[in-house]
């Protein structure tokens, strides 16, 4: 078997303000202009992986955006373990109005917007380039503006997600900019209606610019081993690295998903169904893409790292993780596992939970270096998928298909007793949200699930002190 190793740098542009590691084996320098940058294919190269690492730092997903302060706001964390005058234990309260609340979202705002202009400076060059410029010719050029393009589009959507209410509680306000333009001359903001179409725009023609690669000319590069992992045969896996671990980018099938995702916040439940469906058969040569591990091999990849469609890299989540789990640490990222992993045969609740004080806690980023899925940040993966095709059913009354998609990620993790039967859309959210607590514990996706469906019973609070939406940060420049 062939394995191809990722290879790491440390290069230090100016246009991006950021430090970076790749997969790309390049020269480091201690600073490139904008003119240098991008007079090379290798320049681009190292722009987009650059925006990919500002990405996985800990103000954005690194922490903050997974397992860190939006988790904390899910409330999947029992709140006594968080010290009462820290950050998280005040976001937890929804006390947005607090100085260290107020700086960490002010700090979401400012990062996610930096991270967009990166991705519209590389947008504005690579679509005038010459695609002579790239080893990969058109693809290659092709490829860059369709990950720049569904990286501006994965921001945007998630400073929504934060800044703006739901479609449940829209009213029809204009809550945040969506920057397209390189440099910013000036910003206009837009309903969360204007929003998403921009969002919309942009995934679409990133996935008809990555479909040249992903689905018609390489097709085998996106199967489990060459796409998470970098193994497979000499046939599976590219000469050029810079093509490798499709996972670890946005790749055409995890835009795919984000679509899905997009589309289920819309509400537009029809398309998020046809693309999750796309998702759940997408194969090559019989063999499907994404499917889940087997239960007995959950403790040795606890990401589950074949049915992630898409991940970060941070090669040094266990020791920014490890202090959340030691009893002697202010602030622990607990909870009981009792009651969230409540089958006794579920591999989650078995294989990925480690106790200290009386409770658990995620193993998840505790990973060894060189092990599977050490570096990953789960960012989409085929369980939510699921739950996308499950809600669809489930909104057209057909709950048995709407329970089988739910049975069929608890199967999957070991889990032998079926739901019992579910007749009311009401009836499946409440198996959702247990599910979502099993499935991407950790991962950030909780109180999106809780904002989406203005599900405020799920707080011990008065409903009238839960606030879904941030609170826009004193300074909003961009």
């Amino acid at each position: 078997m062939k394995i191809i190793k990722k290879i790491y740098y440390v290069p230090f542009l100016a246009i991006l303000l950021m430090s970076s590691c790749s997969w790309l084996d390049v020269s480091p320098s201690n600073e490139v202009n904008e003119e240098d940058l991008f007079s090379e294919g290798s320049g681009y190269r190292n722009a987009l992986n650059g925006i990919y690492l500002k990405l996985a730092e800990t103000s954005l997903y690194g922490s903050n955006l997974s397992y860190g302060f939006i988790e904390v706001l899910g409330h999947q964390y029992i709140l006594n373990n968080l010290k009462k005058t820290s950050s998280y234990y005040k976001a937890a309260q929804f006390q947005y109005d607090d100085v260290d609340v107020k700086s960490v979202i002010s700090n979401l705002w400012t990062n996610g917007y930096n991270a967009i202009a990166s991705c519209n400076n590389l947008i504005h060059n690579v679509s005038g380039a010459d695609p002579d410029v790239f080893a990969g010719l058109e693809m290659e050029k092709n490829m860059i503006l369709g990950e720049a393009l569904a990286l501006r589009a994965l921001l945007h959507f998630d400073l929504l997600r934060m800044f703006a209410p739901s479609m449940e509680a829209d009213d029809g306000k204009a809550y945040i900019p969506y920057v397209d333009a390189y440099p910013v001359i000036s910003t206009t903001y837009y309903a969360n209606s204007e929003i998403l179409e921009k969002i919309e725009t942009d995934l679409i023609e990133a996935r008809k610019l990555l479909a040249i690669c992903d689905v018609e000319q390489h097709p085998e590069w996106l199967r489990a081993s060459p796409r998470m992992l970098g193994k497979g045969t000499t046939d599976e896996l590219p000469e050029d690295v810079f093509y490798a671990f499709r996972g670890y980018r946005l790749n055409y099938y995890a835009i795919t998903g984000l679509l899905a995702r997009v589309y289920m916040w819309k509400k537009d439940y029809k398309a998020a169904f046809d693309k999750a469906e796309e998702v759940v058969k997408a194969s090559y040569n019989n063999d499907v893409y994404f499917s889940f591990v087997s239960p007995g091999d959950l403790g040795d990849d606890m990401k589950d790292s074949q049915s992630l469609l898409f991940t970060l890299s941070r090669t040094t989540l266990l020791d920014e993780y490890k202090p959340f789990t030691n009893s002697s640490n202010d602030n622990l990222f607990l909870f009981y596992g009792s009651d969230i992993y409540g089958d006794s045969d579920d591999e989650r609740g078995n294989s990925l939970l480690g106790t200290v004080s009386g409770a658990q806690y995620s193993k998840k980023y505790l990973i060894e270096e060189g092990s599977t899925g050490y570096d990953m940040i789960p960012m989409l993966r085929l369980g939510e998928i699921y739950y996308i095709i499950g809600e669809y059913y489930a909104r057209n009354n057909n709950f048995g298909e709407a329970k089988n998609a739910l049975d069929m990620v608890r199967s999957s993790r070991g889990v032998k007793l079926n739901l019992p039967t579910i007749s009311s859309l009401e009836g499946f959210y409440t198996e959702l949200v247990k599910e979502v607590r099993r499935e991407q514990m950790a991962e950030g996706q909780l109180y999106f699930l809780y904002k989406r469906l203005n599900m405020k019973k799920y707080f011990n609070k008065d409903e009238k002190d839960i606030k879904f939406v941030f609170d826009h940060p004193d300074n909003e420049d961009i």
